[in-house]
C-alpha cells in the first residue's frame, strides 16, 4: 500500500524552521516571500537558553502576521536515553518556557486549535524507552492546554503502532524530516508536514516543509474551512510506503 499526498505550494503559505534567533525586520521579510509558520526552538531542562526563541521575537513574529510554533531541542545523540521520566521532565520545561514567552495554550491558531509543541524524535540510544518518553511527553502537553506534534526524525525508535498510540492521546500530529519515507515509521492519519533540506529564504537560513494538504495540519498555513486548489503540479505528489 501507499499513502500519496499532495504537497501545497508556497501560495498556500510556506511553513520553514530555524535555529536562529529573528529581528522584527526579519519576520516581515519572510511574510513578504511567502512564509506564513514559523517553528523555532525552546531549550531541554538545564540548557542555556542560547538561540532559543524569547517573548520579544515571539511578539515580532505574530506581529508580522506569522503563525509561531515551538520545538524543543532533542538531546545529543550520544546522551538521548529516554524514557518516561525525561518525557515528563522535558515536556514540564518546554510548557514553563512556552508560557513565560506569551505563549497562550488558550488562544487558537488559525486553523482554530491551540498553540503546539513540538517534540523531536531523533538520535535515541538503542536502550531508550521512546514510546514512554513520547507518550509522557505528549500527555503533560496536551493536559496543559497545548496541541503536540511528533517530529520523527532519524532513529527515532517508534514505531507506527506507538505512532498510533500518541496519536490516540489527542490533538497530535506528526511532522516527518528529511529522510526518505520508507526509513520512518508511518503513522495511519499520515503525516501533517514533510521537511526538506537547508535553503535559504529573505537571506535566512531555513528548513522548509511542505503541507499535506490531506493530512490534519493543513490548516496551519490558512483556514482549515479553505479548499485547497489542484496545484496541478506533479512534483508536489510526495509518495510514501506503508511499512509493516
Amino acid at each position: 500500500m501507499e499513502l500519496v499526498s499532495k504537497a501545497v505550494v508556497g501560495a498556500d503559505g510556506i511553513v520553514v524552521d530555524t535555529c536562529l534567533h529573528l529581528s522584527a525586520a526579519q519576520a516581515q521579510a519572510l511574510y513578504a516571500v511567502g512564509v506564513r509558520v514559523v517553528f523555532r526552538y525552546v531549550p531541554l531542562p538545564g540548557n542555556a537558553v542560547g538561540w532559543d526563541i524569547t517573548e520579544g521575537e515571539l511578539a515580532d513574529l505574530v506581529g508580522a502576521g506569522h503563525t509561531v510554533l515551538l520545538v524543543q531541542h532533542p538531546r545529543r545523540p550520544e546522551e538521548n536515553a529516554l524514557n518516561a521520566v525525561t518525557g515528563l521532565a522535558d515536556a514540564q520545561h518546554s510548557v514553563a518556557y512556552a508560557l513565560s514567552i506569551g505563549c497562550d495554550p488558550r488562544a487558537p491558531q488559525p486553523d482554530g486549535k491551540p498553540p503546539r509543541i513540538v517534540l523531536d524524535m531523533e538520535g535515541v540510544l538503542p536502550a531508550s524507552n521512546s514510546f514512554a518518553h513520547a507518550e509522557a511527553w505528549v500527555t503533560y502537553v496536551l493536559s496543559q492546554g497545548f496541541a503536540a506534534v511528533v517530529y520523527i526524525g532519524y532513529l527515532s525508535r517508534l514505531t507506527n503502532s506507538n505512532c498510533d498510540a500518541l496519536a490516540a492521546l489527542g490533538i497530535v500530529d506528526f511532522w516527518c524530516d528529511a529522510g526518505p519515507y520508507s526509513e520512518r515509521p508511518a503513522p495511519a492519519r499520515g503525516y501533517a508536514l514533510k521537511q526538506h533540506v537547508q535553503s535559504t529564504l529573505a537571506g535566512i537560513g531555513v528548513d522548509r516543509s511542505d503541507v499535506l494538504v490531506d493530512c490534519v495540519l493543513y490548516g496551519f498555513a490558512r483556514p482549515v474551512s479553505a479548499v485547497p486548489p489542484d496545484n496541478g503540479d506533479p512534483a508536489a505528489v510526495i509518495t510514501a510506503p506503508i511499512l509493516a
